[in-house]
């Protein structure tokens, strides 16, 4: 469905309410807004998190850490080993 609405002279656009109630967007919704040929397409923007929620018996499952490393030896890598370590 298509609406229509007008940049205010501060350069705020104005979703119309039935839009805004039609696609449950709140106050404080986080957007997107990206640039097409056309003009722009504006879209609720995907919730990231840093890592994924995790329950406690997946941490427990995760195979141990290897032993730290002295220095030294870190720096003695060549850069092809080092590419290989964090792949």
């Amino acid at each position: 469905m298509n609406s229509r609405t007008q940049i205010s002279p501060s350069g705020d656009v104005a979703i119309p309410k039935d839009v805004r109630e039609r696609l449950a967007w709140r106050a404080g919704t986080p957007l997107e807004l990206i640039e097409t040929a056309d003009g722009i397409t504006l879209r609720r923007r995907p919730v990231s998190r840093a890592f994924p929620a995790k329950s406690l018996a997946d941490l427990h499952a995760l195979p141990p850490a290897a032993p730290a490393q002295p220095i030294e030896a870190i720096s003695r890598l060549s850069d092809d080993d080092l590419r290989r370590l964090i792949r």
